[in-house]
């Protein structure tokens, strides 16, 4: 009987660890938009991750970051790790066909010199409203999304930046569909 607590303990005491680690106020700040802008994209046959592509894509969307209220500063330098959320809503083409592609991504942001720069990467969902683009089958609406990217501010209230961006079903739907990697620019306005 005593053994059979242990793990029950171990585990009641790992929650409250992590429940006080990820709520403790001195670390959560408030959600906040950080910024909102169009981006374009293309998408190559031959990908960085999965197979081969059928088709080459184009994407042309908005996207919004939101900042989530928890980041830690990096000991004395000027870097902090901060937790974001990419929301995106817009327009998926390839094989002449066209639908709308939304996501939400939670991602983790290397943030340094006052937010000048920021690194980025997440992983989330999309929506699609057409997952058959030619004989390019995606296997369903639902799609993981997998992104990294780097954003520039240069100026105080402008940001420009540069995104890879994955996504596929990771075989949910079966093992003849495919994902698509694309190549994003980004251009928009800081608040």
């Amino acid at each position: 009987m005593r053994c059979n607590q242990h793990p029950r303990l171990l585990n009641l005491l790992l929650a409250i660890w992590l429940s006080t680690v990820i709520c403790t106020p001195s670390l959560a700040g408030d959600i906040a938009l950080l910024s909102i802008g169009p981006r374009i994209g293309f998408g190559e046959k031959i990908p960085l991750f999965g197979k081969e592509a059928k088709y080459y894509f184009h994407l042309y969307d908005v996207a919004a970051v939101i900042k989530l209220p928890w980041s830690w500063p990096l000991g004395e330098s000027m870097w902090s790790l901060e937790t974001r959320l990419i929301a995106s809503a817009g327009l998926l083409t390839g094989a002449n066909d066209s639908g709308l592609m939304m996501t939400a991504v939670p991602a983790l942001a290397l943030s340094g010199w006052e937010g000048l720069v920021a690194l980025d990467a997440g992983v989330g969902a999309g929506f699609f409203s057409n997952q058959t683009f030619g004989v390019q089958d995606f296997g369903g609406p639902v799609q993981i999304v997998a992104t990294m990217g780097v954003r520039v501010n240069p100026f105080s209230h402008a940001y420009t930046g540069f995104r890879v961006q994955h996504f596929s079903d990771a075989g949910l739907y079966g093992s003849s569909s495919l994902g698509v990697d694309m190549y994003i620019a980004e251009l928009g306005y800081r608040f």
